[in-house]
């Protein structure tokens, strides 16, 4: 894969994740640099557009000649000459398609072989020189010409001269803008017949100086002059070596797409995301288990077992008080959620949990997110919090409604302390019948003779106090097993409750915010990439 290719599928993937976080004026340019490119490639990989820019009295066109070897452009150093864009073309196939996708008026178009037949110039084959408008000229079509035909050009020769190489005109309008396209740029200070040996060194180090704030670091500066010649070969044979590494269109099509990479940078950001920590993620689920209600709910199932455990194991004659208490839990099973049955014992109405759990939502994403810029940020917010994401209550309170909380299980000691406790009542109930019907001598209270008497009771009495004395063990035996079996079960409910919030804060808070900063990540990556 080749840099291009590498740059402008990075950048493709940069733009996809963003998806609508960007604004389509920011996100056009990107396309078009893709269509751009894409027409430059099919239309000539052979050829290489050099563009000479300059300013009025630069000796540009002047260059133009001496590179071409022809008279070809107007020369003048009072005003500009040159209002259109004028082209030589060295190779036999010409480079007519490629000049009209330009913009070159075919009547400015010269094919450099078919002049005269003038002698083969294998360094230059495949070369396609532009002589451009004065880019400081009064007449603004020709402005527009420069900035037109600046878009297509693969290798940008900046003549300079001395009285004007520090001009704002073409740094701040031209060079400092395409300081991402430097790898497709020469820097000639033209005119150097003009100054002294001195002088002139002490202008190319200034030069380069400018060139270096400016982002240019490392371009190539080349004196010449056109009337004497100096330089000239060092320019030709560095045009012709860009010419043959047949690397120059790649190298302006990486620059735009740099270019943009760089400008999408500036405006969505590409600073790095903590991301949603554990100890964020936990208080969020804390914030959510408290909202739920399931400190009541587990509560509620304490009491409710509690409750239940007196009702199934108390003394048959005392067992009813037990259902005259108020379960908690009763109406669980009946449409409502376990939040909404306790809601009652809630110390904060539903309204306001709701509230507080898209509060902590929001800050969750927050601080996932600090260093966003503030249109990504916007969107990832949208995403989690937004009024499409209000179930995230929802979601919970049904989570909770989900999970079992045992209330239908009936532990087997119950029915064998309630087995016990109906034979002790058996056991008094028959004891005192026998106690009653002996006072008015309907039976004796000893069953046959010599029945013994413990502590002086007959048997009777004693089935009476022994049933009861064994009622009340029994009773106080299973209030507390009831107890300890009721807070297990409150324990559990609120682990299950937990577990299932959690489940449900995974499903749809951090996997879709995780999803939000895959996206961020891969925008960072594509860029990073087409940036470099």
């Amino acid at each position: 894969m080749s840099a291009l290719d590498e740059r402008v599928n990075a950048l493709r993937s940069a733009i996809e994740a963003a998806g609508d976080v960007l604004d389509p004026a920011v996100a056009g340019p990107a396309e078009a640099t893709f269509a751009h490119a894409k027409e430059r490639l099919e239309l000539s990989a052979e050829h290489t557009v050099v563009a000479l820019v300059g300013s009025t009295g630069s000796g540009k066109s002047s260059l133009f000649n001496r590179l071409s070897g022809l008279e070809l452009a107007e020369v003048g150093y009072l005003r500009p000459t040159t209002s259109t864009p004028l082209a030589c073309a060295w190779g036999p196939a010409g480079a007519t398609e490629l000049l009209d996708w330009i913009g070159v008026a075919r009547r400015d178009q010269i094919a450099r072989r078919s002049i005269l037949d003038a002698p083969r110039d294998d360094a230059f084959e495949g070369l396609v020189l532009l002589d451009l408008p004065d880019h400081d000229s009064v007449v603004q079509e020709n402005h527009d010409v420069v900035d037109h035909v600046a878009r297509y050009a693969d290798l940008f020769v900046w003549v300079l001269d001395p009285q004007k190489y520090a001009d704002a005109a073409i740094h701040e309008h031209y060079l400092a803008p395409l300081a991402t396209h430097k790898d497709a740029s020469l820097v000639v200070l033209n005119q150097a017949d003009r100054l002294s040996d001195t002088d002139l060194k002490i202008a190319v180090d200034d030069l380069e100086q400018i060139l270096e704030r400016e982002g240019f670091g490392g371009v190539p500066v080349i004196a010449t002059s056109a009337v004497t010649g100096a330089g000239l070969p060092e320019l030709r044979a560095e045009i012709g070596r860009r010419i043959s590494s047949k690397r120059a269109s790649q190298a302006r099509l990486v620059a735009d797409v740099r270019q943009v990479a760089q400008r999408l940078a500036e405006v969505g950001g590409v600073e790095p995301v903590p991301g949603l920590d554990r100890p964020t993620r936990d208080a969020l689920v804390e914030t959510f288990v408290a909202c739920a209600g399931v400190p009541q709910i587990a509560d509620a199932v304490e009491d409710s077992m509690a409750r239940r455990a007196v009702v199934a194991t108390d003394w048959p004659l005392i067992g009813w008080v037990g259902r005259l208490r108020h379960d908690p839990l009763r109406e669980l099973g009946f449409g409502r959620s376990a939040r909404d049955a306790v809601a009652g014992t809630m110390p904060i109405s539903p309204s306001v949990q709701r509230a507080r759990a898209d509060l902590a939502l929001r800050e969750a994403t927050e601080a996932a997110t600090e260093g966003m810029s503030r249109p990504w940020r916007a969107s990832v917010i949208h995403a989690v919090v937004g009024e499409e994401t209000r179930a995230v209550i929802d979601e919970l309170d049904e989570a909770v409604a989900g999970v079992d909380l045992g209330l239908k299980h009936r532990p087997l000691w119950w029915t064998a302390v309630a087995a016990l406790q109906w034979l002790t009542m058996i056991a008094v109930v028959v004891g005192g019948a026998w106690c009653a019907a002996s006072v008015f001598g309907l039976v004796d209270p000893d069953p046959w003779s010599g029945a013994p008497r413990p502590l002086g009771m007959s048997l009777p009495l004693m089935a009476v106090a022994l049933g009861l004395l064994f009622a009340i063990a029994l009773t106080l035996v299973s209030r507390w097993l009831g107890g300890v079996a009721a807070r297990r079960a409150g324990a559990r409910a609120e682990k299950a409750l937990t577990e299932a919030i959690n489940r449900t804060t995974e499903r749809i808070v951090v996997a879709r915010l995780r999803h939000e900063i895959d996206r961020y990540e891969r925008w960072c990556s594509g860029l990073a990439t087409a940036v470099r």
